[in-house]
């Protein structure tokens, strides 16, 4: 069985990097997220093109601009039909994958 290395991508509305102790110690406490982030990735330079959670969402997920995916601002329930997806092509890759928490999609599941 081929060994694939753990992903574990957090995502969070209107936090921004320097709400994290590791990039801004003076002002935040947050040890377990600091050891994420020193032990992974930690993307200091990051920013979203979507100003709305739901569009930034989406953007993440099927790595489409707004223009092209559709959402651009807030929908109580938005029909996602991409046959490719961040989740879809881990989980061709081996990977199991989980969404945890508000991921605003219907139906539900995005892979």
């Amino acid at each position: 069985m081929k060994e694939h290395p753990n992903v574990v991508m957090i995502v969070v509305d209107q936090m921004r990097r320097d709400a994290l102790g590791i990039n801004r110690p003076d002002f935040a406490h947050t040890p377990h997220l600091d050891q994420l982030a020193r032990e992974g990735v930690n993307f200091t330079r990051a920013y979203s093109a979507c100003p709305t959670c739901i569009a930034a969402r989406a953007s993440l997920m099927t790595g489409l601009r707004h223009e092209n995916h559709g959402f651009t601002g807030y929908d109580s329930e938005p029909e996602w039909h991409y046959r490719d997806t961040l989740p879809a092509v881990l989980a061709r890759a081996g990977y199991h994958t989980q969404c945890v928490g508000k991921m605003h999609v219907e139906p539900d599941g995005i892979s």
